[in-house]
């Protein structure tokens, strides 16, 4: 199964990286217009088994917080709730959340909502004895929604986390680093779709009693794009 999913994610980003070198053009803005009003690229990345290698035995509530710039001196608020519910060895997400550009009035926010899939795929153990860290490999699919007036957009978002978990103990530091491909499509009088280097990276905090936080940068890779930076809090889970 993993060695599939492996194949499977390593075919995809041999389909996809002629397309993503390509000079960008209109069909690129659509898809970072897509990603960045949807929580794929409107969020911090999720925290979550892909990352931490671990997943829950409980359904979890987590909230997440991202900021980017708009201007110089106007930004970007989004705010997501939701849950991840874990099925089998992989975890289910669903977030809602808020797109707010704060820009005096002259734009106006949107409903958003997403759904992602996360599984571990490969643990390496690092070192010797009781206290030695696991090299963690995940895989982590998403895809969001989101209906701006006049217009519908929608994302996907094909990523890899690659993680160093450190051993069990009452408090654990995770740093992660994520590379992905990124599609999206914005359905206006006409419809324009393409693909984009997606990229994450972060630490996150692994507490006992099923609190989890983690604070992260992420970006869809459009050359006048900004990168967005974030904060992830999850409760209830029990790892």
């Amino acid at each position: 199964m993993h060695r599939h999913s492996i194949r499977v994610l390593a075919a995809v980003l041999a389909l996809a990286l002629p397309s993503i070198a390509r000079a960008q053009d209109a069909s690129d803005s659509a898809a970072y217009r897509a990603l960045i009003e949807t929580p794929l690229g409107a969020l911090p990345l999720p925290f979550d088994v892909a990352v931490t290698g671990e997943r829950s035995r409980r359904v979890a509530v987590h909230a997440r917080y991202g900021l980017m710039s708009l201007d110089n001196h106007e930004y970007i608020h989004n705010f997501g709730v939701g849950l991840d519910i874990p099925i089998g060895t992989e975890s289910i997400g669903l977030t809602a959340g808020y797109y707010w550009p704060d820009c005096n009035g002259s734009c106006s926010g949107h409903f958003m909502a997403a759904a992602n899939l996360s599984e571990n795929l490969v643990r390496i153990r690092a070192g010797g004895g009781e206290d030695r860290a696991t090299f963690n490999i995940g895989v982590d699919g998403e895809v969001g929604f989101a209906r701006p007036t006049g217009a519908t957009l929608l994302s996907g978002n094909l990523a890899l986390p690659l993680s160093l978990v450190p051993a069990r103990r009452d408090l654990r530091f995770v740093p992660y680093v994520v590379p992905g491909i990124g599609v999206g499509l914005v359905d206006t009088d006409s419809t324009e779709a393409g693909l984009l280097f997606t990229f994450a990276a972060g630490i996150g905090v692994v507490a006992s009693h099923g609190f989890m936080a983690n604070v992260g940068i992420r970006r869809a890779f459009l050359s006048t794009g900004n990168w967005l930076v974030g904060v992830g809090l999850t409760f209830g889970g029990d790892h």
